[in-house]
């Protein structure tokens, strides 16, 4: 008989202490910060070091907790409907210390509701309807879909909820294939051609650029915002690929990427090319349209062709050249000759600005090369290092493609191209502090900083436990900061946004190789209202 013995070990563990139950307190109340009710049933948690609690409010908005020992603790707050919120500052209590005036304001989150109706004023059910909010990147208002969509009821009748205040595009599409009451047919095009229903933005808009933005406040209801559904025709597009690789067992796949310019571009589809001609047909509605032939697969392309064209009507006779595969290298120099700096490890994104291709994040290596994926499909791109990985002292000067200087916010590669980044060691750096009115440091609020140059982008940091902040790898110039309790990030990159808070802004100048030190006061949650 088999045995197998089990043999114990003993360890000898030491286990932090907990903190002794002691006689302190902190009780306060939570407000709604729109209109100054309390909030009941709203859960407020305490942590400090291993210790967590929580409490809920009673119908005053009252919160309580007790036997607390001497410590340092941060408080934050939560409800449904409410934006959650963390009291900035931590509540210091000495050995049966108590703290009775917390207040805490929760600002409201906002809805948008309405009915989805087709051409008829009839609702229509289950039709799907997403949220994109106007936001600011590489310099530009561009619309990021957000978080709050939803399908409407068999009344037609949505609501999306859980929205913070800004501008938003809302959008349906119903998913009803097209009638198609023809049998056979062959090659021959229809005389009638089929209808589809297209994504529509309120109110009937076919497009971003037609479409009415619904500005959406704290708190806010927005109602009556009925989106009209029509249809257009489908129209053919028929072609063929040329310069298709002979000894190649793989397919070319050709796809139409509708030219709105942003993440809501919805239009287009794919088709394939069939041998031995590769001809093509697909059928889109009419538009303006990105073309992109793919031999292979789509990461690794052993040829691809790029066009654009217009559709208006049944487009035949269209061709497109097969070419090699764009292959994008790089490479990280310096502005100063002589320079000895260590390159290897920084980080650079290469974001395709228009489009679902995700470039992976690339490090240089010991002499500042670049390993870009192969290959990089056409198109507009715009190109950022990672702040933490860059020398100290060092700021990026220019951004080349192909030995021409481009703006790293927006540029265009068509074909194979090296990318090259220029650091200059003359960076300059701000330091500084954010505090309240009563010139107390406010820890984990957001310092913003807007350049004047247009070569710079704006940037955002965190102050820590202390109220400091720190801005480094910045190009010499003049800047202006502001200092916010809290700020969503869609809010402050915009310019319209911030000229309602100009006043309270900062402008420094930053020489080469300088620090400046500032201290800045914050704008409260209550004046953003």
């Amino acid at each position: 008989m088999n045995y197998v013995f089990l043999v114990g070990l003993v360890c000898s563990c030491t286990l932090a202490a907990q903190p002794a139950p002691g006689t302190g307190s902190i009780e306060g109340h939570v407000f709604n910060l729109l209109t100054g009710a309390p909030v009941r049933k709203a859960t407020v948690e305490l942590q400090a070091t291993q210790i967590r609690l929580s409490a809920d409010t009673d119908a005053e908005g009252r919160f309580q907790f007790t036997a607390l020992p001497a410590g340092s603790f941060s408080l934050s707050a939560k409800h449904p409907g409410f934006l959650d919120r963390v009291v900035r500052r931590p509540m210091a209590i000495g050995q049966d210390g108590h703290v009775t005036d917390v207040e805490i304001r929760l600002p409201p989150l906002s809805a948008v509701s309405g009915r989805i109706l087709d051409e008829d004023g009839d609702p229509v059910g289950g039709a799907r309807v997403t949220i994109f909010r106007q936001v600011y990147r590489d310099g530009r208002k561009q619309w990021d879909r957000a978080s709050a969509n939803t399908l409407a009821s068999d009344s037609g009748e949505y609501r999306c909820s859980g929205l913070t205040r800004g501008r938003y595009l809302v959008e349906a599409r119903a998913d009803r294939a097209p009638v198609n009451s023809r049998y056979g047919g062959g090659n021959d095009l229809p005389d009638k051609p089929q209808l589809r229903y297209v994504p529509a933005f309120y109110p009937n808009a076919a497009g971003e650029q037609a479409a009415s933005p619904v500005e959406v406040g704290m708190g806010a209801e927005v109602s009556d915002i009925d989106i009209h559904l029509f249809q257009l025709p489908l129209v053919h597009v028929r072609g063929k690929v040329s310069g298709v690789s002979p000894n190649s067992r793989n397919g070319v796949t050709v796809n139409f990427s509708a030219e709105e310019g942003t993440s809501t571009s919805s239009g287009g589809g794919s088709a394939q090319a069939f041998p031995p001609d590769y001809t093509f047909d697909i059928s889109v509605t009419p538009g303006q349209y990105t073309i992109r032939a793919v031999q292979g697969y789509a990461n690794a392309p052993e040829g691809q062709a790029t066009d654009g064209v217009t559709v208006s009507g049944n487009v035949t006779g269209l061709v497109l050249t097969m070419g090699p595969p764009t292959d994008v290298t790089g490479r990280i120099s310096m502005a100063e000759s002589g320079s000895r700096l260590k390159l290897q490890g920084v980080g650079v994104n290469l974001r395709w600005l228009v489009g679902a291709y995700n470039v992976p994040d690339v490090h240089a290596d010991a002499m500042g090369k670049l390993a870009f994926p192969q290959p990089t499909p056409p198109g507009h791109y715009a190109i950022a290092l990672d702040a933490r990985s860059i020398p100290d002292g060092c700021y990026v000067k220019d951004v080349k493609l192909g030995g021409q200087e481009v703006s790293a916010d927006d540029f265009e590669i068509r074909s194979s191209a090296e990318i090259e980044i220029i650091l200059s060691n003359k960076a300059g750096t701000i330091t500084g502090s954010v505090v309240d009115n009563d010139g107390k440091p406010i820890p984990d609020s957001r310092v913003t900083l807007i350049p004047s140059d247009p070569n710079s982008g704006p940037a955002a940091e965190s102050t820590d436990d202390t109220g400091n902040f720190r801005f480094t790898a910045l190009r010499p110039g003049k800047y202006k900061l502001f200092a916010w309790e809290e700020v969503d990030d869609g809010l402050w990159r915009n310019p319209e946004f911030r000229k309602k808070y100009e006043d309270r802004g900062t402008d420094i100048t930053v020489g080469p190789s300088e620090t400046q030190n500032v201290q800045l006061h914050a704008i409260t949650m209550e004046e953003m209202n």
